[in-house]
């Protein structure tokens, strides 16, 4: 059986790296470091789920969701946001334009494990 893809967006090399060994084994994962490298790929890949930082440079998180669900091929991709951005502002925005999910960081392994399965069970 394929292995279902996943997409980390984040400019923090930590978070990336949390998430890849806790997805690594059981999902193709890919990583962007920017809003700019994602919506690239989005010209070529079809994830089944996507975890997008909020905070980077240029195109932010919430452009980036935007984007996404902007478009036919991807608006009905999940997309979980991971961010250091704790205000409830913060995460009623990601939801309202169109996030599925909002997780803080630091990250918990269990919390990114209850994610996928609400997901991709």
């Amino acid at each position: 059986m394929e292995k279902r893809t996943v997409v980390v967006i984040d400019d923090d090399p930590v978070c990336t790296g949390l998430l890849l060994a806790i997805l690594g084994d059981e999902y193709r994962v890919m990583t962007a470091n920017s809003g700019d490298a994602a919506i690239e790929m989005f010209a070529s890949i079809r994830p089944n789920l996507i975890f997008v930082d909020i905070t980077m440079p240029n195109i932010n998180g919430y452009q980036v969701i935007k984007f996404i669900k902007d478009q036919p091929e991807t608006a009905n991709i999940p997309i979980v946001v991971v961010s250091s951005l704790v205000e409830a502002s913060d995460q009623e925005l990601a939801l309202k334009i169109g996030a599925d999910d909002y997780l803080t960081k630091p990250i918990m392994p269990n919390d990114v494990q209850k994610t996928i399965d609400r997901f991709l069970s």
